[in-house]
This record gives C-alpha cells, structure tokens and sequence, in this order.
C-alpha cells in the first residue's frame, strides 16, 4: 500500500540519514523496519516522518491500491443510499482500517461503519462510537462533509433512541454550520441530501415546520440544479406533510404529493408510496 522505494529514495535526496529522520519521532529502529521490512508503523508516526521530508501521505501511497479503497468506498456509500446494507458489510470487510492512509478514508470508513451499525445490525452503541470517533479527532474541519455526516448520525442515533433533546442538539449543530450558498455546488451531493433530509424530517416531527422547510427547499434546489432525483420523493412527501400542517394552498400540496408518488415510483419506494397512499390532503 506504501510506495516504500519512493520514500527511501526521497530520504536520500534530502541527505537524511534513518538516525537524522527519526529523530524526535520515532526510533532508528522502527524506521529501518519500515524501510527494510516492510513494517509500516503506525499513522502517526509515518505522517510525522512524511511531513519532515515536505510529503504527504498520498505521496507515497501506491495509486493501484489506493483507486481500490476508493472505489470500494464509493460502491459501500451507493449502497447505503439505496439501502443495501449487507453489500455495504462485505465492502468493509474488504477494506482494512488500520491500512488506511488518508485521513479521509478513514473518516468515511468510521461513518459507513457507524451507519452499518444503526441500519442492519441495530447496535446504537456502537453507531454511536463511530460517529463520535469522527466528531473527536483534531483532524476533523468542523462544517467539513464527515462533520455534518457525524452530527446527523449521531442526531439519528438519539432520535432512534426516543432522546429527542439530545438530538435535536445535534441537528441544531447542522441548522447552524450548513448554509445554501456552501452546498449546492458540493462534491458530495447525494450525502448532503440526506443530511438535509434526515435534519428536516426531525423537525418536521418536532413541529418546526420553518427550519424543516429550510432544509428540505436547500435539498430540492440540489436536487433541481444538479439534476439528482434521489431522496427527492422523501423530499416532497416531507414538503407536503408540512404544508398540510401550516395550511398551505391545497393545490400546492397536490403538487408535492404528485411529483413524491411519480418518484418513488421510479425508485420502488413502496413504504413510501404506502404512506402517500395513506395522505389525506384535505382534513
């Protein structure tokens, strides 16, 4: 997984010796394991080692094996969108965590666990100890993508567990850092809309129609500019249990029930369209 040759060489170049190197971070022997042996040690000293050289990580990373944990992590997140939970268990039995070199994998690796956690094998302690792990880590930009994805897992633990002040705590943190002009040109567009999603829908519950209107209208413009359709009949079905609280236009509400029930359509949402089944616009 480590180019260990690129490393070595690079040493050279610098006229570090292992001794020269190491020194202050780790011991000559821990190094000449690595570059003899093949022993990687741990992030935090290879990282540390890297920075004194002016590398980074993904420098010396081997790029076969590093597009494989990505597509890998790719593939797991596609599958948790639709649901997929037991594919999403046999990619991340594929992937070893203490193999992970960039910071964002592992960072996505915790949160993919922690959702795996919540939705198939229903151990919120655990979810919660992986959302929480990524919460904690100093490396963590706070209004970074795994910040937000955290908060919502953990403000779904806590709904889940009927602890509602607790998470609201934690959707009030989203509400706070996620704003439309920062979203709607994200790179990770189908994971902003369910942050949204999950954040509107609670308030939805909670009766704070003007905040789940906020999130919810954020999610259909990503949806409408970047010309994504999931989590959109979610998206509606919420809008028009909404507006049937606040007694918005009748045909307004029709609308939003019309294109929900034609979405989930395309998407076998079948408890979804159950529950449009179900709506009663008027009354």
């Amino acid at each position: 997984m480590v180019d260990i040759k690129k490393f070595i060489l690079t040493r050279k170049k610098l006229g570090l010796s292992q001794n020269e190197l190491c020194d202050g971070i780790c011991t000559q022997s821990t190094l000449s394991k690595f570059e003899n042996n093949g022993r990687i040690p741990s992030l935090k000293i290879l990282n540390s080692l890297c920075a004194r050289m002016n590398l980074n990580l993904s420098d010396i990373m081997n790029d076969a094996l590093s597009n494989d944990i990505d597509n890998k992590l790719a593939a797991a997140d596609y599958a948790s969108d639709v649901f997929d939970f037991p594919k999403v268990a046999r990619l991340l039995s594929q992937i070893p965590k203490n193999e992970l070199i960039k910071q964002e994998d592992i960072f996505h690796y915790d949160y993919l666990r922690g959702l795996l956690a919540l939705e198939l094998e229903h151990n919120q302690t655990d979810a919660l100890y992986c959302f929480t792990l990524i919460l904690e880590s100093p490396k963590l930009k706070r209004g970074s993508i795994y910040h937000l994805l955290a908060l919502s897992g953990c403000g779904q633990v806590y709904e889940f567990q009927g602890e509602l002040e607790k998470a609201q705590q934690y959707y009030d943190l989203i509400t706070s850092e996620i704003r439309e002009d920062t979203i709607l040109d994200a790179p990770k567009n189908l994971q902003i809309l369910s942050i949204l999603y999950h954040a509107g829908k609670f308030y939805s519950k909670e009766k704070d129609y003007q905040k789940s209107n906020k999130l919810l209208n954020y999610g259909y413009q990503i949806c409408a500019t970047q010309h994504i359709t999931y989590y959109l009949d979610r998206i509606l079905f919420c809008l028009a249990e909404n507006g049937k609280a606040l007694g918005i236009n009748v045909k307004q509400i029709e609308t939003y029930i019309n294109d929900a029930a034609a979405f989930a359509r395309l998407y076998n949402n079948r408890v979804l369209l159950q529950k449009i089944n179900q709506f009663q616009i008027a009354g």
